[in-house]
């Protein structure tokens, strides 16, 4: 089975449900392979991972030299681990910094890479761990041709992606003892 990572998605939404409002915005991140495992674990038959997969936008080191560098050594680390991280740039507003970078295209990339993952048939079943609805056109396609069977992940009491009028795709409700189990520590600011 493959995972993919909305990056930005989990960590935002484990901050929200389980960090106190306020909290240094370098807390709260996660170890994608740990968190990989762990959904894998948690599936009622027996699986093996095969592929992880992170996406995250990346900082323009002209604009935030630090920023960059910080998630250049945090990718570099969840290479090693063995995650493929797929980063696309950061878009920047005409008048940033009043207004903040936003990721532009990886809810586009990792639609796609859903679909090209499940069409080889290498896998049979993939987890998407994101809240975002824009992946559900990917999701309704994979499930429609039969390509894979697909799941999704979620820490408890946030929301989740459904399918309409449907209580599917299976999500995976990760609660705070998960989230302090897969919880990345490493302050990456620090080279």
């Amino acid at each position: 089975m493959a995972v993919f990572i909305d990056y930005q998605n989990v960590h935002l939404s484990a901050r929200e449900a389980f960090l106190p409002w306020g909290s240094p915005t370098k807390e709260g991140h996660i170890d994608p392979c740990a968190f990989a495992r762990a959904l894998v674990a948690m599936r009622k038959r027996p699986s093996r991972l095969l592929s992880v997969r992170v996406y995250r936008g990346r900082p323009d080191p002209r604009n935030e030299p630090d920023a960059a560098a910080a998630n250049d050594r945090q990718a570099a680390v969840w290479q090693r681990a063995g995650a493929i991280v797929c980063r696309r740039p950061l878009r920047y507003p005409h008048d940033w910094p009043d207004l903040p970078a936003r990721e532009k295209g990886i809810d586009v990339q990792l639609a796609c890479d859903v679909i090209t993952e499940a069409m080889t048939h290498q896998v049979d079943a993939v987890i998407i761990a994101s809240r975002d609805t824009d992946l559900m056109p990917a999701l309704e396609i994979v499930r429609s041709r039969r390509l894979a069977h697909v799941e999704t992940a979620s820490w408890d009491g946030a929301s989740r992606i459904r399918f309409p009028g449907e209580h599917a795709p299976w999500c995976h409700r990760m609660d705070e003892a998960a989230y302090e189990s897969v919880r990345d520590h490493r302050d990456y600011s620090k080279s």
